[in-house]
């Protein structure tokens, strides 16, 4: 019987998180799914890591590193299904995550993608995240301002919609926010108001170690979408970064900083260095004044509505 679901995770280099990542897909309350897993030329023991795993819904892949993008987009190419949901090698889907997002998609027909809210790990740690806004309208004008509307390893799409955005743009970082603009540009999307994915927060992220080149990335991808809909050309990335005033490229590794010292904030805290942690966490708000409000307003809300239950 042909199955309704296919999770495809791209990993390169995933230990020491990959297994916990992998069971947590496993042991879903919903088992109508395959599971294609694509090793993107990994040096460490992700291979044989993969190679030791004995479940039917597994199919596995190893191909020559050619980056996330081109890996996910080889996953897509063999899914067969109605649904296609993503996982990132160093997060946790809760149990309820697929059966949740499925049930949402057969009930909403003119949605094109559905994410999730998240929580933090860091550290082996639960912690609270932003609260991602559940409406189509909200989601989109995140993406088009060059920010997340959705947090890209809890979504889970329909396979057409996929092909009708031409799947992931390859050779640059960024790849995420210029697939979901162009879903965006093709139906629908919704973020389920339930936590159902933890979100691994770690050293050795790319939000760390290439924040400002990802900050750049997204919004070279949003710029794009903005070009599409006022029908004009879309630059390469070389002429959008050519073309850019000195106000935009400060406002970008301003966003760059703020990232990468909220995320390194986070690690702090976790790993026992409080005091740096929160100066941390104080910087990334002074950098990103009206954002931090509005992240703070969330999290306050969201422990209001905790408490009141």
């Amino acid at each position: 019987m042909r199955r309704r679901l296919s999770v495809i995770l791209a990993v390169y280099n995933g230990m020491p998180y990959l297994p916990e990542a992998v069971e947590s897909i496993l042991s879903q309350t919903f088992k109508d799914f395959t599971f294609v897993i694509v090793d993107d030329g990994s040096t460490d023991g992700t291979r044989t890591y993969l190679q030791s795993l004995r479940d039917d819904r597994i199919v596995l892949f190893h191909q020559a590193n050619a980056g996330q993008a081109a890996a996910l987009n080889f996953a897509l190419n063999h899914c067969q299904t109605e649904y296609v949901a993503r996982m990132d090698a160093d997060d946790l889907s809760l149990p309820d995550r697929l059966l949740s997002q499925v049930e949402y998609l057969d009930v909403h027909p003119d949605v094109a993608v559905v994410g999730t809210q998240i929580r933090f790990i860091v550290n082996g740690t639960i912690q609270q995240a932003f609260c991602a806004p559940t409406e189509h309208r909200e989601i989109e004008k995140r993406f088009l301002q060059g920010q997340a509307g959705m947090c890209h390893s809890s979504i889970m799409m329909r396979l057409s919609s996929a092909r009708a955005a031409d799947f992931y743009p390859e050779g640059i970082l960024g790849e995420d926010m210029g697939f979901c603009l162009r879903l965006c540009e093709l139906g629908r999307t919704a973020n389920l108001d339930k936590i159902l994915v933890s979100y691994r927060i770690h050293a050795s992220s790319i939000c760390v170690t290439k924040s400002e080149e990802l900050i750049r990335a997204n919004h070279f991808a949003s710029h794009r979408a903005i070009c599409r809909r006022d029908g004009l050309p879309e630059p390469s990335f070389d002429a959008f970064l050519r073309n850019a005033s000195w106000i935009d490229r400060l406002r970008w590794s301003v966003e760059a900083q703020a990232l990468l010292l909220y995320r390194t904030g986070r690690v702090r805290i976790a790993t026992g260095h409080p005091v740096d942690g929160h100066v941390r966490l104080i910087l990334s708000g002074l950098c990103r004044p009206l954002a931090s409000a509005r992240r703070a307003s969330s999290m306050i809300r969201d422990s209001l509505k905790s408490s009141a239950c």
